[in-house]
């Protein structure tokens, strides 16, 4: 599988997922969401399984908006700051959208075909304002690579988790050390 995948989903959450698409600054260069498919196609591949129909342009700006808002309130997660209320501001105003409708078809619960971007948008605020508001923000983490930006809900049982993704970052390091115990044994 080549790396990075289109979509990366190794925050535990569905907002953390969502800022981690790319952004402003030093993380426009993992932009995923160049076009309004663009959002379509991550909401089909995220947790929420949503299929739309189409996005408009100002819906893909609304969740390049919360996007940024998202990604502050965990830099001020991490660093033990309150969320500026600028972040509180944008996440309150995008959760205040109609939720997203469940409907039974064929013996399973689907999302309504009439979804639009805007009630998955609302959707991934509320789920950053309970991160936010409720003590899972303390299992919030950076990947312990000081190369890699990733952060993610540490669900691990212990709380001890250190690396985005095992594959990734975890790997770098057991292959890193494998190679200096290695190099001290040849000496």
């Amino acid at each position: 599988m080549p790396w990075p995948p289109r979509f990366l989903f190794l925050g535990n959450r569905l907002s953390v997922d969502f800022a981690l698409t790319g952004g402003e600054g030093e993380r426009s260069r993992w932009e995923r969401w160049h076009a309004p498919a663009d959002l379509a196609d991550w909401f089909a591949a995220c947790s929420l399984r949503l299929s739309l129909e189409r996005v408009r342009p100002g819906e893909l700006a609304a969740a390049r908006e919360l996007r940024e808002a998202v990604w502050n309130g965990v830099q001020a997660t991490l660093r033990g700051r309150k969320l500026p209320p600028s972040v509180v501001s944008e996440l309150e105003r995008r959760a205040a959208a109609a939720d997203l409708v469940p409907v039974w078809r064929r013996g399973r619960v689907r999302w309504s075909p009439e979804s639009t971007a805007t009630q998955a948008i609302s959707n991934v605020a509320r789920d950053a304002l309970q991160l936010f508001g409720t003590e899972a923000k303390a299992r919030l983490r950076e990947c312990a690579n000081p190369r890699c930006p990733l952060v993610f809900v540490d669900t691990s049982r212990p709380g001890r988790r250190a690396w985005c993704a095992m594959q990734r970052c975890g790997n770098i390091e057991k292959t890193a050390r494998y190679r200096r115990r290695r190099k001290r044994a040849r000496k």
